[in-house]
């Protein structure tokens, strides 16, 4: 990773937990017909909050995650853990660097260094390029969690408005768990931050400053419900 970058790789890592899964016996009338997809309402408030994406469908809820207007944020991450009746969707984006994730950038935030150099020298190297790292990252883990994070690395970048969808995750259903039309299907945030505006000043060299700065703030997370339809 650039030396520039602010975010080291351990502090994602620091967001996976471990979790059990919850489970996927339907609970609606035997009368009921099996289901065949999802329905999500969004939950009230604007705090941070998962709210359904108008690209969802039938058979796949794709979210939102979505601040608090007006709060500039450098990035957030958070593990989900759902029923195993759910299956976290992956994201086709045309990028080989974030291509197969279950998190999809939005581009609200800047992922890259806005002036890349080289690490030895400081020589300046071409802007945007297509393979350079980027410190979004998603992975599901045993119990059916899903850890999912997205940052800027660059401190010269500005922080942006959190009240815009930041990143995507999706939902699916699992045909052969056995729900119903009307099942609740339940999830929980396990855990929650996000990266606040102020990280220090840009510095060539690590500072004290940016060490003590570079921490991520607790947040809660609001999650909508989740059923079979």
């Amino acid at each position: 990773m650039h030396p520039r970058s602010f975010f080291l790789p351990s502090l994602l890592l620091g967001l996976i937990l471990a979790c059990g899964g919850s489970s996927s016996r339907s609970d609606a009338p035997a009368t009921a017909p099996a289901a065949t997809g999802l329905t999500y309402t969004d939950p009230a408030g604007t705090g941070w909050r998962l709210v359904r994406d108008a690209s969802s469908s039938e058979t796949r809820v794709v979210l939102n995650l979505v601040g608090p207007s007006g709060l500039m944020s450098r990035g957030a991450g958070f593990n989900l853990v759902a029923s195993p009746a759910i299956r976290f969707g992956t994201f086709e984006t045309g990028d080989r660097v974030t291509t197969g994730l279950p998190i999809r950038d939005s581009g609200v935030y800047f992922l890259l260094n806005t002036t890349p150099s080289d690490p030895i020298t400081y020589e300046p190297l071409p802007t945007n390029d297509p393979l350079e790292p980027k410190l979004l990252a998603g992975g599901v883990k045993a119990g059916n969690l899903l850890t999912a994070a997205i940052f800027q690395k660059d401190r010269r970048a500005p922080a942006k408005d959190s009240g815009a969808p930041l990143c995507q995750i999706a939902l699916e259903l699992d045909a052969t768990a056995g729900l119903r039309v009307g099942d609740p299907i339940p999830m929980a945030i396990v855990k929650a931050k996000y990266m606040s505006e102020d990280v220090g000043a840009f510095n060539v060299h690590p500072t004290l400053e940016m060490a003590s700065k570079a921490h991520l703030t607790d947040m809660t997370l609001a999650l909508g419900t989740l059923r079979a339809r």
